[in-house]
């Protein structure tokens, strides 16, 4: 399995492109994370990340696990590809093993993309701690108020010259579109503006049902985020027409 690995990675270096390792329940997760930072141990190299593991944030353990893998690029010097989510195995997951309030896990992703901002997640980074290590980070998330905390975040250290790091959004396809055209325009405003992307599923039906299922289980809130995007998309029709917004 791992030469097949290896191959796919060396492909996607040689276009320019990266690979972006989804998250499983804690049932296979350890062995993912492990495989991920062997890839990225040789991949990762030039400041650049080809390999990116997710973490999720609503497990207890991800601050530790994550203080690890920043551990081992500081010390390895790579660069670490940290996808940053909310979580989506409530059904399978271990109670005990999530926290224990939604806001609960919106601190403790708020806590991580802002801190990878900074450039100082807990000891890593700190004055006295281990220097903290490249970083590219990808924000994947429908959460209006996290993503633009760290878009506010990232262009004022960008604009005063403060340490910081590379910086991308994303949502899936055919959901919180409005917050996607929300942060291109931002980004559109500044300097070395986040890339923002959309997921799209590939495959049969029964290929991506298992997934589809999981997204709108992590996604339930979606039908209180629809009226937010009515309001978006009547806004913008009043606009065209030419009436005032």
């Amino acid at each position: 399995m791992m030469d097949v690995l290896h191959e796919i990675c060396r492909r996607a270096r040689s276009k320019n492109a990266r690979i972006i390792i989804d998250a499983e329940s804690q049932h296979y997760q350890k062995g993912i994370c492990l495989v991920g930072m062997e890839l990225a141990h040789i991949y990762n190299r030039d400041g650049c990340a080809r390999i990116y593991n997710t973490y999720q944030a609503y497990l207890k353990s991800t601050a530790a696990t994550l203080d690890s893998h920043l551990k081992q690029a500081a010390e390895e010097g790579f660069t670490l590809g940290l996808k940053l989510v909310r979580g989506a195995y409530m059904s399978s997951d271990k109670r005990s093993l999530i926290h224990d309030t939604k806001q609960d896990t919106d601190n403790a992703y708020n806590a991580i993309s802002q801190g990878a901002l900074k450039c100082e997640i807990g000891r890593i980074g700190a004055p006295g701690g281990l220097p903290f290590p490249s970083v590219d980070l990808f924000l994947a998330s429908h959460n209006r108020e996290s993503l633009v905390a760290a878009h506010k975040t990232h262009q004022s250290r960008v604009q005063l010259g403060l340490p910081t790091v590379q910086l991308d959004f994303a949502q899936l396809h055919g959901m919180s579109d409005d917050l996607s055209f929300d942060l291109v325009q931002m980004g559109a405003r500044g300097d070395h503006a986040p890339g923002v992307y959309k997921c799209s599923t590939w495959g049969t039906l029964g290929q991506c049902l298992a997934y589809l299922m999981r997204r709108a289980a992590e996604n339930r809130d979606a039908v209180s985020r629809s009226s937010d995007e009515y309001r978006a998309l009547k806004k913008e029709v009043r606009g065209r027409l030419g009436f005032r917004r």
